[in-house]
């Protein structure tokens, strides 16, 4: 049984809901500036709060998987938490950048502060991010429409993060000045504009956009399954296909996540050129663009299995071109060549950011094919968790890296041969050995395929049109 068209209505939507979150988020990413430059919070008192932080962070998105597998509302699922999220979670961002005056001369206080409205940040974006995104497989069955609804948000969200790019100088226009105290109030004022577009965004995709019917209705209050921390642990240990997701997610996650963190110690210390690296950042951000682009033309035409073998591999033909470019060209000439090294890595990068979507709304339904039971929530928790768990895992290669090579990064003058060779390492030598691992991982493990998904797709409207008929003959 055909399944009717999704209209583009219903998608773009969707995708609006991404543009307030997706602002709000990179204002965060300046959270490290105003802590470190205008709080003035210690360095070491930071560095294991960020590093535990994360950790806690991809627990606590199982947790949110977990509530809204056990949600029932005549909202569904997800649509509630997106709601619920974005009206907290702006609150938390303005709370944030907000910390009181009074606190400012008592250091230990304002930093139970940072803490307490860092996690309570991290709870409630938890609500409204897992909840976005796991409501991909309740939008459409079909793999071409799953596409468009994993590559339009990321899209739209890219689009609005443009000038986010340029936040200082944001910051320092409405702060109406530079330095500190600039900062300290252009970037609350800054919090309150974005937190008013996160919520009218957030709240107006929540309205518009309607959930797919699941196939069978949820049971009577009484008769509901609640699903536990062990429930979810058992879940996703018997969805092979899920931990071979997460595998190669992780894998990829990491690899990007450590070419993004040493570009700028590797402009700054290799390079010696900080205004090239902010254009070599618009430039990824153009190539992940075309990537998330290119994702459903091309697996429509070449079909998923290539597309996703390529988008892994792509990468590692990028980085191969880095290393190149890299002991071969002088660095006052190495701009153009590195960065169209970097433009072919970041295409594979955009790619695999819309792949990651369809591959779990993929698990979600295979799930659903061997049990019987669809846990959008707990399934799409690891979206957010794996990326969280890689960077982790990032920072800790960033210490033990810099830890060797005797290098923290503070000063371009202590930047040693040996720290260069390190920070070389991080950008593009050690992410394609991530790349092989999740590739082989791929390979082995990944059965997803389009000819089995549309097996698992026919099934699963055999079971729903059985339950329809037992219904009326009830």
């Amino acid at each position: 049984m055909e399944e009717k068209k999704v209209s583009w209505a219903t998608k773009i939507n969707y995708g609006i809901g991404a543009m307030g979150k997706g602002l709000s988020y990179g204002l965060y990413g300046k959270l490290e500036i105003y802590l470190l430059t205008v709080l003035q919070i210690k360095k070491s008192w930071l560095a294991p709060l960020f590093f535990f932080e994360k950790i806690f962070d991809g627990v606590n998105d199982v947790f949110m998987g977990i509530v809204i597998d056990n949600t029932h509302t005549k909202w569904g699922k997800f649509r509630p938490w997106c709601i619920i999220g974005a009206l907290t979670n702006s609150l938390m961002v303005v709370a944030t950048f907000g910390s009181p005056g009074a606190l400012r001369a008592h250091p230990v206080g304002l930093f139970v502060y940072v803490i307490f409205f860092y996690i309570m940040w991290d709870l409630t974006y938890t609500m409204v991010d897992v909840g976005y995104w796991a409501m991909i497989p309740a939008l459409s069955s079909s793999q071409k429409e799953r596409d468009s609804f994993s590559m339009i948000p990321r899209l739209f969200s890219g689009i609005i993060s443009i000038p986010m790019a340029f936040t200082m100088n944001i910051v320092e226009r409405i702060g109406d000045g530079s330095g500190i105290d600039a900062w300290d109030t252009g970037l609350f004022r800054l919090a309150i504009v974005t937190s008013v577009v996160y919520v009218i965004t957030s709240v107006y995709s929540a309205i518009t956009t309607k959930e797919r019917a699941p196939i069978a209705p949820p049971p009577p209050k009484e008769q509901r399954e609640r699903f536990s921390l062990i429930d979810a642990a058992k879940i996703l240990w018997n969805n092979k296909q899920v931990v071979v997701i997460v595998a190669v997610m992780i894998l990829f996650n990491m690899a990007n996540n450590l070419t993004n963190g040493a570009g700028g110690y590797y402009f700054l210390f290799v390079i010696k050129n900080t205004t090239q690296e902010g254009f070599l950042n618009i430039i990824k951000g153009a190539a992940n663009g075309v990537g998330m682009l290119l994702f459903p033309v091309i697996s429509s035409r070449l079909g998923r299995k290539r597309v996703y073998s390529g988008t892994i591999l792509l990468p590692l033909l990028g980085y191969a071109a880095m290393a190149f470019v890299n002991y071969t060209v002088p660095m006052d000439s190495i701009f153009y060549p590195l960065a169209a090294a970097t433009f072919m890595a970041c295409i594979g990068y955009g790619s695999m950011s819309v792949m990651q979507s369809v591959m779990l709304a993929d698990a979600v339904d295979y799930g659903e094919y061997e049990t019987g039971r669809r846990n959008e929530g707990i399934i799409f928790s690891m979206l957010t968790m794996l990326s969280k768990l890689a960077g982790a895992f990032t920072a800790l290669a960033n210490m033990i890296t810099f830890s060797v090579v005797k290098f923290a990064g503070e000063d371009a003058l202590d930047a040693t041969p040996l720290a260069q060779k390190g920070i070389s390492f991080l950008m593009f030598m050690l992410p394609p050995l991530l790349l092989i691992g999740a590739y082989l991982i791929y390979k082995s493990g990944y059965r997803l395929t389009s000819e089995r998904m549309e097996q698992v797709k026919d099934e699963l409207e055999k079971r729903k049109a059985a339950h329809a008929e037992l219904c009326e003959s009830i």
